[in-house]
């Protein structure tokens, strides 16, 4: 079921004319939009005495509504009698807005009333989120730092790539955050690259990861640089740690973050797959690490383009709260562009990035392949090879998770003129174990 329903009720007297009044109600969890109606007896018809037919204004009730907490959200008077409401766009004279559960509040405005009264109906129809896969860039840089894309520019070229999200990161700077700019069916979520000469970390999520100005000089102000990012609510990734050039030098596996760049898209490919064979590494320890990737786009050039690598998530909305959410779970996979294969797994409901039962069987959807694609499972046992034939675009198969730590899925493709090449990776899924993934570097997974 999609879709769930309420109804109430409010008698207006005669007194109550000139007054508002608020009518509460309850808003459940995981809503994405609602749609509120009312109805009411608003006009008379009598017959004259001649024949005709008289039709008289007895009633005019105005309508405005609140969220939960008391949040205005608009009004629209009498003009109207149906609107919806959602995060990413709502009736006009209603701002857009997450559905938060809780207390919402209709204010019936009680403009004229017969003197018999009225009966005013209400109807709200709340529709459920569901999980869905956005296509997004988590690594980008504008004219705020090094860049030469204005927001606006890099927006509308995402929208022309088919993306839905971008996390726009400039250099040591989060002015941007400010002035993001609000272009359909895309969401734009604030973030920061904190740069410095010993590594970079992204800080994704909010607005201003830091309030103090970026420069550190001693690892004990680094871990209070990223710790203090992370206590006001962003997320921190290790970019490129193991760039030659600019990498992860304060020591990765004595730093407290959220997520790793496995694939960065201005990394040389076998830096990016010596970050894969460390994560793969961790991955049998026992760690649990979500990984993502990031096109670190800075112009416009030859094979440089937004969402080269493109991070998928299954998330339950765009808003950025839940997006955010998704991929600190691990809830998602890495391609190489928008227009790459594309992996589904789940196991009894859970899906990538969570952790499963060991008697689960875990079924894996591939679409958008090639022939020649080779799609491997890989656990920390051993690697499974499925490779794809003439005419082929979907594959689906299973694995077990008996006797596994976790189990993850590669994609290769043969790229011409460099030949075969990482296509896709997804997170793991983690089998239930003795690991309890609470070290340093390490996101436990619930």
């Amino acid at each position: 079921m999609d879709k769930k329903e309420i109804r109430f009720e409010r008698f207006v007297k005669k007194e109550e004319e000139g007054t508002y009044f608020p009518i509460e109600f309850q808003v459940p969890d995981h809503v994405e939009t609602l749609e509120l109606s009312y109805a009411y007896t608003r006009f008379e018809q009598t017959e004259s005495g001649y024949g005709e037919t008289v039709k008289r204004e007895i009633n005019i009730v105005d309508l405005a509504l609140c969220g939960a907490g008391g949040c205005y959200i608009g009004s629209s008077g009498s003009d109207r009698n149906h609107i919806s409401i959602g995060p990413y766009g709502s009736s006009q004279g209603f701002a857009p807005s997450p559905i938060k559960p809780g207390t919402w509040s209709v204010i019936l405005g009680a403009y004229k009333i017969a003197k018999e009264g009225c009966k005013v109906e209400y109807q709200v129809v709340f529709h459920e989120k569901k999980r869905r896969l956005y296509k997004g860039d988590t690594h980008l840089h504008t004219m705020g730092s090094d860049g030469n894309c204005s927001l606006e520019e890099l927006a509308l070229i995402a929208r022309k790539e088919g993306l839905d999200y971008l996390v726009v990161t400039d250099h040591n700077n989060y002015a941007q955050n400010q002035q993001l700019p609000d272009i359909e069916g895309l969401t734009m979520i604030p973030g920061c690259e904190w740069t410095h000469y010993k590594g970079h970390a992204g800080m994704l999520g909010v607005k201003q990861p830091f309030e103090n100005p970026f420069c550190v000089n001693t690892r004990n102000q680094m871990e209070e640089k990223l710790e203090g990012a992370r206590t006001r609510g962003a997320k921190v990734v290790l970019n490129h740690p193991f760039c030659p050039n600019c990498g992860w030098r304060w020591g990765i596996e004595d730093t407290e973050y959220d997520l790793i760049e496995v694939w960065n898209g201005a990394t040389p490919p076998a830096i990016n797959r010596k970050c894969l064979d460390w994560w793969d590494s961790r991955l049998k320890e026992g760690r649990r690490i979500p990984v993502i990737g990031g096109s670190d786009f800075h112009r416009l050039g030859y094979g440089r383009m937004p969402a080269s690598p493109c991070t998928c998530l299954y998330a339950w909305s765009r808003t950025g709260e839940d997006l955010m959410e998704a991929m600190a779970a691990g809830h998602g996979f890495v391609v190489y562009g928008p227009e790459g294969p594309m992996a589904y797994g789940e196991a009894g409901g859970k899906i990538f990035g969570d952790v499963i039962s060991p008697d689960a069987e875990i079924e894996f959807h591939f679409w958008n392949l090639k022939e020649g694609d080779r799609i491997f499972l890989i656990s920390d046992k051993d690697s499974q090879c499925f490779e794809i034939s003439k005419d082929v675009t979907e594959f689906r198969c299973s694995h077990k998770a008996e006797g596994l730590v976790f189990l993850r899925a590669e994609i290769t493709r043969m790229m011409l003129p460099t030949g075969e090449m990482p296509a896709l990776l997804t997170n793991p899924f983690y089998i239930e174990e003795k690991h309890t993934g609470d070290a340093k570097g390490c996101v436990p997974i619930h």
